[in-house]
């Protein structure tokens, strides 16, 4: 399965790393999907913010959402509920920064 992560509010905000994600990325990998970052700011930015992570050797691609996407999106994970909610995604929390965050979990609890 191709899961697609949001960027900004849902892995990144204010520049800090949302926890979990390097574990959680491996975890969905370790059961046969495939990982990719997309974003309203693009594949550049999506990149960047694989560097912040430190999951870019875990990531298979970045893209814009406006883009067309080469690849099957099957389920995605945002943190705007209505934006999930019209593309059947998975809705989680916005990340305000905590270090003690643990949604993400969340991502891997139901796909494995």
């Amino acid at each position: 399965m191709n899961v697609f992560f949001d960027v900004q509010g849902t892995l990144i905000s204010g520049g800090k790393p949302r926890p979990l994600a390097k574990e959680v990325f491996a975890g969905l990998i370790e059961n046969g999907h495939h990982v990719y970052l997309w974003s309203t700011a693009g594949p550049s930015y999506a990149r960047s913010a694989a560097k912040l992570l430190e999951v870019e050797d875990l990531v298979f691609g970045y893209y814009s959402k406006h883009d067309h996407i080469p690849v099957t999106v099957d389920f995605f994970v945002d943190d705007h509920a209505d934006f999930a909610d019209h593309h059947n995604g998975h809705h989680i929390h916005p990340f305000d920064g905590d270090t003690g965050d643990t949604e993400l979990r969340k991502v891997l609890d139901t796909l494995t």
